[in-house]
């Protein structure tokens, strides 16, 4: 398991009594959705082909949901995009702190994972034009304000509200993508273009988590302020040029034309770095399909699920909003390394594309910020920086001593693929691409599983087993 080498744990509670001050909540959106013309994400290799962005089939935009109790103030964020750089992340957060109330220790800032999104690393731009560069410059460039403008508009927005919380079920959308095949191997996706070989499948690698996360809010009136849906689940089902927050804003729609456009609908998108909407696992019955109408029949079925779920929510007792942080020294995928030095040369710090690296020894290593707010005694949120595996965000729940853990992946950062323990022996895609050592996983789980548990004052053993 990757050693710890730097531990910065910081807690705020506030020590007003459960019933001395009642909760806040405030929400806003804010609009991102690219002008025509703005690349659009592509595969991050070579050849890096050039595809703009046409009119957008929905709007992207940036949600805040902003919590106020006993004198502390926490934010949640998510952005339809594919992933946020640190280097932004923490920009944004810098922001918030000089423009709100809220401090930027108190803020997860999570992406929901969209793949029909722009591109906002510019060193994959390829071959576009200088008029597609300027235009993704500059909308890089206002992201972090965007971003800052979410959380502050939520915050104007505060009133009284009390929270309610539930899990609903769905099984039938989500698959683990990793496949055992016949001859001993794993791979993810399998036989794409060669869909004739999928009898070469025996079953699946992992799991997938079927429940649906709910939290909703309302006002004093009982009228729905906001609702935050935490599914895991890979947003990639469009294929398309048009700009879109794919199932995400189709459980939106669904859910606001039952309770109404002034409830803000977020979206979560949980531990699912290898869970995505195929099924692949029966040769003669597989669904491997993209588009329109293959996002709206997903995004159908999940808000279905949630609305089954949401008039069994159970409201939660008033009690201290708490915020717990830590900053996890992870090492650097040792397979990598070595090349990995011949490009620092004799620098004492690396910026990788994503993070930043730093000499240990014989090891590399980055850092890695896990972020949890607890709202009571039965719901929390975690927000943790990578793809995680479906297994170690499984992990996570049944560890944590919270009954309701909601896990936002691609939090405060984006350290790229993080697979548990034992998919490193299997290989195949996630693995091959991650720079996460063996272990790292576990790693940020067990940050989280101990942030939890300070916040809920109990204790639990020092390390999380890997499964």
């Amino acid at each position: 398991m990757t050693k710890l080498l730097t531990f910065c744990f910081v807690l705020c509670i506030s020590m007003a009594l459960a019933n001395a001050e009642g909760l806040r909540v405030g929400r806003a959106a804010v609009d991102i959705t690219p002008p025509i013309g703005t690349p659009m994400l592509t595969p991050q290799r070579p050849p890096f082909e050039v595809k703009l962005a046409g009119q957008a089939l929905d709007p992207l935009q940036v949600k805040a949901v902003v919590l106020e109790q006993g004198g502390v103030k926490a934010a949640l964020v998510a952005c339809d995009l594919t992933s946020l750089p640190l280097r932004l992340s923490q920009e944004a957060r810098k922001l918030i702190g000089e423009t709100t109330g809220v401090d930027p220790g108190a803020v997860i800032i999570s992406s929901t994972h969209t793949h029909t999104a722009p591109q906002i690393r510019l060193k994959y731009l390829g071959k576009a034009d200088d008029e597609a560069k300027r235009k993704a410059a500059e909308y890089v460039a206002a992201l972090p304000a965007k971003i800052a403008e979410s959380v502050k508009t939520a915050e104007a927005d505060l009133q009284e509200a009390t929270a309610y919380a539930g899990y609903g079920v769905e099984d039938s959308v989500s698959f683990n993508r990793r496949y055992y095949l016949r001859d001993g191997t794993v791979a993810a996706n399998p036989f794409k273009g060669e869909d004739h070989r999928l009898g070469e499948v025996l079953r699946p690698a992992g799991p997938t988590d079927p429940s649906v996360g709910l939290v909703a809010f309302k006002n004093r009136e009982g009228k729905p302020l906001a609702v935050m849906v935490n599914f895991s689940i890979h947003l990639d089902t469009l294929g398309i040029d048009q700009p879109s927050a794919d199932m995400a804003a189709a459980v939106s729609r669904m859910l606001q034309a039952v309770h109404g456009e002034q409830m803000l609908v977020f979206w979560g998108s949980g531990a699912s770095g290898n869970v995505n909407h195929y099924d692949l696992s029966d040769p003669h019955r597989f669904r491997r399909e993209k588009g329109v109408h293959e996002t709206t029949r997903i995004g159908t079925i999940i808000a279905a699920a949630a609305l089954r779920a949401y008039p069994k929510l159970e409201p939660l007792r008033d009690a201290p909003l708490r915020v717990g942080h830590e900053t996890v020294l992870c090492d650097y995928h040792p397979e990598k390394t070595a090349v990995l030095r011949v490009r620092m040369k004799n620098s004492t710090r690396y910026f990788d594309g994503e993070v930043d690296v730093v000499p240990d020894g014989d090891r590399l290593a980055f850092e890695a910020d896990v972020e949890v707010i607890a709202l009571g005694n039965e719901l929390a949120w975690v927000g943790l920086p990578g793809e995680m595996f479906v297994e170690l965000g499984m992990n996570l729940k049944n560890a944590s001593p919270f009954r309701y853990t909601m896990i936002h992946s691609l939090a405060n950062g984006a350290i790229g693929y993080v697979p548990n323990l034992k998919s490193y022996p299997e290989g195949s895609r996630e693995v091959l691409a991650t720079r996460c050592a063996p272990g790292t996983g576990e790693r940020l789980i067990e940050s989280a599983t101990k942030q939890l548990a300070q916040l809920k004052g109990v204790v639990v053993p020092q390390t999380v087993q890997a499964p």
